[in-house]
């Protein structure tokens, strides 16, 4: 690791994003993959994802990274839409868990998922209930930890 301009060492390159000891002990700082950011967490709280987790659903895919939620019409597309999850008031899944919708800050609360949101997607047949489950349980964690950052 090398130091920066702010003190702390830089991650050897090609470093996976995540959370690294931080200089105030105790603490973690989020490296990105390329920089450090300001976001830091005491190291007993329950960190957001370290790496990309995507879905495919029946209108794209939805791909989890840190605290950012991307939708893309295909895997190796550019991202249609960016969602940082510090602006999403909570997460809404279907009663049998097949489709999820975002409520972002400001809207008004759903009770399920609108399938008209550009913030929904549904499971595709390509895409196991056991990984949809997984990415959900992410997600929730994700939002969870994004809307009450350390």
């Amino acid at each position: 690791m090398s130091a920066n301009s702010s003190g702390l060492d830089r991650p050897a390159p090609k470093t996976p994003s995540g959370w690294y000891p931080d200089e105030d002990p105790g603490r973690l700082r989020w490296w990105d993959g390329d920089a450090w950011t300001e976001r830091t967490r005491t190291g007993d709280e329950p960190p957001a994802p370290t790496g990309p987790l995507a879905v495919r659903g029946t209108t794209g895919v939805a791909e989890l990274d840190g605290w950012i939620l991307r939708y893309r019409q295909k895997p190796d597309r550019p991202a249609l839409q960016e969602i940082d999850l510090r602006e999403v008031d909570g997460l809404v899944v279907s009663r049998n868990g097949d489709a999820f919708d975002v409520t972002l800050a400001g809207a008004r609360p759903r009770s399920r998922p609108s399938f008209f949101s550009e913030t929904s997607l549904r499971r595709s047949s390509k895409t196991s209930a056991a990984d949809w489950r997984v990415f959900l349980d992410a997600l929730g964690s994700a939002i969870r930890a994004a809307r009450h950052p350390a």
